[in-house]
């Protein structure tokens, strides 16, 4: 009996089984698919008050440069972007000098580096950022402070202490009477890795700028979010879970490590299991079945059965009296 019913539900569950997926997949199909008509964003999603872009944009994508049959090429590095200058006049006022906006290589990107005004450093020039070959890798050199007449970066820019006024190149910051160490090491320069073939790394343009929107408003791989289902992050919480949590699914919770109870500051009144070792402030209530090596200094209200083998020092009643008597007269005689 139970064979014959298996025998039945088994192409029942095939069918199920397979109008499930042939419905499903299609579904997942559409679901991972961006909709149609949506590969340039709105114009009511970019703000009014930003300007248009120019109509030679520059790319996204830093292009390669430098390479010859000898050495791989470099990552190109983008032409400056146009920012407000201090004038000759605000320079000649103040004690501080004025480090141009300029692209600096991460190691990965391109990433713009806002103007600020900067302390000078006595006997020492500033020089731009730049590329070198050492050999056997490119190597990118932040613009720093170098001894006239070489480029070698030995101390690094030191921003004015006024961060509100480090990046307004129309006013200098105040004068500063604080000391402050010019001579900071430069950091260690970023390289470029070359892997066997040209991979054109990103350009990151500030949020501030019209090239930023530009790729914003086209859809550059790089400013648009995936969904949440094509996020790396997504998939991998989902598939890797800290032990002994168990996954969502199955209602499994972490267990904490934290007590469930705080402890009271109240005393007890039940009773303890264990026994303590601290000797007890309140009296008992308990009689004891464990002779006392130490004399009660209060009197006993109940009669004792022991004969006492001290003698008694106080009067006693009637039938006392008389024996006390006796050994008061015989101790006389």
């Amino acid at each position: 009996m139970n064979r014959r019913a298996a025998i039945d539900v088994g192409p029942i569950m095939r069918l199920l089984l397979a109008t499930a997926l042939a419905i499903g997949t299609p579904c997942l199909t559409l679901a991972q698919e961006p909709p149609e008509g949506t590969e340039v964003r709105p114009a009511d999603e970019i703000p009014a008050d930003i300007p248009a872009p120019p109509e030679s944009a520059p790319p996204a994508e830093a292009p390669p440069a430098g390479g010859t049959d000898e050495r791989p090429p470099h990552p190109e590095t983008p032409a400056p972007l146009e920012e407000e200058q201090p004038t000759a006049e605000t320079l000649a006022k103040t004690s501080y000098h004025w480090l141009p906006g300029h692209w600096v290589w991460t190691g990965a990107q391109f990433e713009w580096k806002t103007g600020e005004w900067i302390y000078k450093v006595k006997d020492m020039i500033l020089v731009p950022p730049r590329w070198e070959w050492s050999g056997t890798q490119w190597v990118f050199h932040d613009a720093g402070w170098a001894k006239p007449g070489t480029n070698v970066v030995v101390y690094a820019p030191t921003p004015a202490p006024d961060p509100k006024a480090a990046d307004n190149p129309e006013q200098a910051p105040a004068q500063s009477t604080q000391q402050v160490n010019v001579y900071v090491v430069a950091p260690p320069p970023t390289i470029w890795v070359w892997s066997g073939f040209y991979v054109a790394p990103l350009i990151v343009y500030p949020v501030w700028h019209p090239y930023y929107h530009y790729h914003w408003y086209h859809r550059h791989p790089y400013y648009v979010r995936p969904p949440a289902y094509r996020s790396a992050r997504y998939h991998y919480s989902r598939t890797h879970y800290r032990y002994p949590s168990r996954p969502p699914s199955y209602g499994g919770q972490r267990p904490s490590t934290r007590p469930t109870t705080r402890p009271s500051t109240r005393p007890s009144t039940a009773p303890s299991q264990r026994p303590s070792t601290r000797p007890s402030t309140q009296p008992s209530t308990r009689p004891s079945t464990r002779p006392s090596s130490r004399p009660s200094t209060q009197p006993s209200t109940r009669p004792s059965t022991r004969p006492s083998s001290r003698p008694s020092t106080q009067p006693s009643g009637r039938g006392s009296g008389r024996g006390s008597g006796r050994l008061r007269g015989g101790g006389r005689r």
